[in-house]
């Protein structure tokens, strides 16, 4: 008798799983946070990969970065903001950098609503004219 119980049961456990693939039937989700946290989490990341794009063309628009590549990683209360920066020859870095530290980043702090846990910030120089003759 077990068998035929067991056998019985299954049918009905398949059904709450039925239920989250037709959501015309009326019966809600069975598990409806295990959704709505990877629907939040895939924003929150879409929302992170948008601001880091608009941070990295707002770099890309100063006359001394030749390019600018910002990521945002880890979770919303552990934010690391990565920043590999290019700059023109023989330009003083000290205005790009000091734009990134008190304009780029407070303000992507402020839009987002978060504070980075950490920055990591590299800067280089692309070569100058002169080397590459």
């Amino acid at each position: 008798m077990d068998d035929t119980t067991t056998q019985t049961q299954q049918p009905h456990l398949a059904a709450p799983n039925e239920a989250d693939t037709d959501p015309g039937n009326g019966i809600p989700a069975v598990q409806p946070d295990d959704h709505d946290s990877g629907t939040d989490a895939s924003t929150e990341v879409q929302r992170y990969d948008q601001m880091a794009k608009a941070a990295s063309s707002g770099l890309m628009a100063h006359k001394d970065v030749e390019s600018a590549i910002v990521e945002i990683s880890g979770e919303s209360t552990e934010l690391v903001f990565h920043l590999t920066c290019t700059l023109v020859a023989d330009t003083d870095p000290s205005a790009v950098m000091e734009l990134v530290t008190y304009g780029v980043i407070a303000n992507v702090e402020r839009l987002l609503g978060e504070t980075f846990a950490s920055r990591d910030l590299q800067f280089a120089f692309a070569p100058s004219a002169s080397a590459a003759r």
